[in-house]
């Protein structure tokens, strides 16, 4: 964008109408606001007296408990066979089995249960269901928090379930991935026609995870339920 276009825009030109390159503006600031929108914004604060206050910035959470180590790399695209040939289209972020697995964003358990490509996986949509969250491989047995069903309200920052390595299998609990890992997905959904159709939008979520990496939920462990909790 020129000096001269960054002037005329704020001297109240219409921006849609200043140059070829500009005319989906509109269109770009939508699907940005859709990817972005529940990541940052206004949020709720509790002091350490128990006072609230109101903060604006980065409001969701990684999806990787604080405290329990990861690898990653850009991944997004990377051929996959099993089943049949396509992209990968999620991020992987490898990690021990039973590593708490965080709600990244606010919203609703949309499905639960068996995936023969993602194993025991989560669908959680975000309140103004513009975003699909989804986390896959989960730990055989026990993939789930307790508390996780459809339907469920989620807030950002709960345990949701831990990682594994199931999947790759139609059979259900089947250990199938050879190296423990979560794969979350984020599916843009503009209309509604476009969830679960061969139309859907993936994102690379790279960058997105490396901006999730500077809020992590601390969590802590019941000692006789063995399930994990955000320290609120």
């Amino acid at each position: 964008m020129t000096q001269l276009t960054i002037y005329k825009i704020k001297s109240g030109s219409n921006i849609e109408k200043l140059s070829g390159k500009l005319y989906k503006f509109s269109y770009y600031r939508n699907v940005y606001s859709a990817a972005l929108g529940g990541l940052v914004g206004e949020y709720e604060k509790t002091g350490q007296n128990g006072s609230k206050t109101k903060e604006y910035g980065l409001k969701a959470y990684s999806p990787v408990a604080a405290g329990f180590a990861y690898s990653e790399y850009d991944d997004f695209g990377a051929s996959r066979s099993y089943g049949y040939k396509r992209r990968h289209l999620g991020h992987d972020m490898l990690c021990e089995v039973g590593t708490p697995i965080i709600c990244i964003e606010e919203g609703t358990v949309e499905c639960i249960g068996w995936n023969q490509y993602g194993g025991w996986r989560i669908g959680i949509r975000s309140n103004d269901k513009k975003r699909y969250y989804y986390y896959a491989h989960l730990r055989k047995n026990r993939p789930y928090h307790t508390d996780i069903y459809v339907g469920k309200k989620v807030s950002a920052g709960d345990v949701i379930g831990y990682a594994g390595r199931t999947g790759y299998s139609a059979k259900e609990n089947v250990n199938n991935i050879e190296i423990p890992h979560l794969h979350w997905g984020l599916e843009l959904v503009f209309d509604e026609s476009q969830k679960e159709s061969d139309n859907e939008i993936w994102i690379d979520i790279y960058a997105i995870t490396k901006l999730l990496s500077e809020q992590k939920a601390e969590v802590r462990r019941d000692p006789l339920s063995k399930e994990f909790y955000p320290v609120k």
